[in-house]
């Protein structure tokens, strides 16, 4: 039987990822009505956009996203909430849709059944499996040089797609500063994760000095990821953008929490298995709506 807690974290993930992504849509739709002489400058974008209610007001959802989310991994397994970026994107290619007229095709379509299913079963079989962990095994597999291994690889990566451009003196597209800010997003995902363990330990005198590099941790991956996305708003579609940006965001969480927090050792083999293959259909629709959006960014290049 499935807990009623894991639900509500579930619809708040829910809440969240669909909040976050509706955010940024209003966010681009105030910097496409920003004159092109404003887009050129960096300082005077941002004088722009810090003025603009409707920036501003995507930017609350925003922040009123991360509450959600919080309240989505306290009772949820990370793997069970990471997938669900999915359900944001369906949200985000549908009010994009309809708010700023960018179309909609049938390979979407297929993308959104895909994601639907996908998530649906993934969080069926995860409420199944360990969602409970102390602060004390948090910091034991967190710390862990497999956790460092991971982490500092993913930061490498996400760094190479702003610096390798330059190196190579090429520009850097807006699907460069997507995937950079989706696997910071991710980081920050499991950064959010840790604060909510030390949280509901009860005792905030545990550790103080670990929970406030964690909530350093939290802002600084959240300055980075919502901050390079304005740029990235400048040029492409804003689907395009966090369709992708939504798609690497969810990898890292998945693979963290299932493997290294051990969220799936409670899971019979065939469950593991079934597990596996929904991620597996989720993250299919997230691919083939970011690939076909890839393309998008590559005809608006030409």
């Amino acid at each position: 039987m499935v807990n009623f807690l894991f639900i509500i974290s579930v619809f708040s993930g829910l809440a969240s990822f669909a909040l976050y992504n509706i955010g940024f849509v209003l966010e681009k739709k105030a910097i496409n009505k920003m004159s092109e002489e404003m887009k050129k400058t960096t300082k005077a974008m941002l004088k722009s956009i810090l003025k603009n209610k409707l920036w501003l007001f995507g930017l609350l959802l925003t922040i009123l996203s991360i509450g959600f989310y919080y309240v989505a991994l306290l009772w949820a397994p990370l793997s069970a909430i990471a997938p669900l970026a999915g359900f944001g994107i369906i949200v985000l290619v549908i009010f994009a849709h309809v708010d700023l007229k960018e179309t909609v095709r049938r390979i979407e379509l297929i993308g959104f059944l895909l994601i639907l299913g996908g998530i649906t079963a993934s969080s069926y079989l995860t409420s199944l499996g360990e969602s409970s962990l102390s602060w004390s095994q948090w910091k034991t597999v967190s710390h862990s040089w497999q956790s460092v291994i991971m982490i500092v690889g993913s930061l490498i990566i996400a760094i190479s797609f702003t610096f390798v451009p330059v190196i190579f003196k090429r520009k850097i597209r807006p699907f460069d500063i997507a995937i950079f800010a989706g696997i910071i997003a991710g980081l920050q995902a499991i950064v959010i994760k840790g604060v909510t363990i030390w949280t509901s330990e009860g005792n905030w005198n545990t550790d103080i000095v670990i929970a406030v590099v964690y909530v350093f941790g939290f802002l600084l991956t959240a300055l980075l990821s919502t901050g390079s996305l304005q740029f990235a708003f400048r040029e492409g579609k804003v689907s395009s953008i966090m369709s992708i940006y939504n798609g690497v965001m969810t990898i890292f969480p998945i693979f963290f929490g299932g493997i290294l927090l051990g969220e799936w050792n409670l899971l019979s083999v065939l469950e593991q298995t079934f597990l596996g293959i929904s991620i597996f259909v989720t993250l299919a629709g997230v691919v083939i709506i970011s690939f076909h959006h890839t393309h998008s960014f590559t005809e608006t290049s030409r």
